[in-house]
């Protein structure tokens, strides 16, 4: 991967704890999409891209402790897999931990953030999106954020 342009969006509201690195894929690669309640499988449109990883969670909490999704409205139901081909500009970096997040679910992951157009052109969903497991008993989670609300950090 190379070095490439810087955003023209804010990172804080894209989820990002500090400010990602841009780099351009030197191959073609595959990356997760974790969804549900308020967040859709390609993203929304109304946002300046889609928040995936390289990582692929097996369950509700594992993809929650990745990623801090539940506050963002996302309620980490289903994961998609999408191979990215070379060329593409990605943003990587550490993923806020989340203004509500439990210290019991570990420390979060890293994100990629993959700016619409660039999804639209490089990105490509490979089958049908699978359900995580559901490891979270009794617990219930209400995608209630406003997504333009910034992150405290």
């Amino acid at each position: 991967m190379s070095v490439a342009a810087t955003p023209s969006w804010n990172w804080r509201d894209e989820g990002f704890i500090a400010p990602p690195r841009v780099v351009t894929t030197a191959r073609q690669l595959t990356l997760y999409r974790v969804w549900g309640g308020t967040a859709r499988e390609s993203g929304s449109p109304a946002r300046p891209g889609v928040c995936m990883s390289f990582e692929r969670p097996k369950t509700r909490r594992e993809a929650e402790r990745l990623s801090a999704l539940f506050e963002w409205g996302n309620t980490c139901r289903y994961l998609t897999r999408f191979d990215v081909a070379a060329g593409a500009t990605l943003f990587v970096g550490m993923v806020h931990p989340g203004d509500f997040h439990s210290s019991g679910l570990g420390p979060p992951g890293s994100q990629v953030f993959i700016e619409t157009a660039q999804m639209q052109r490089f990105a490509r969903k490979v089958g049908q999106g699978v359900e995580l497991v559901n490891d979270m008993g009794r617990h219930v989670v209400i995608p209630n954020r406003d997504p333009g609300k910034l992150r405290s950090s």
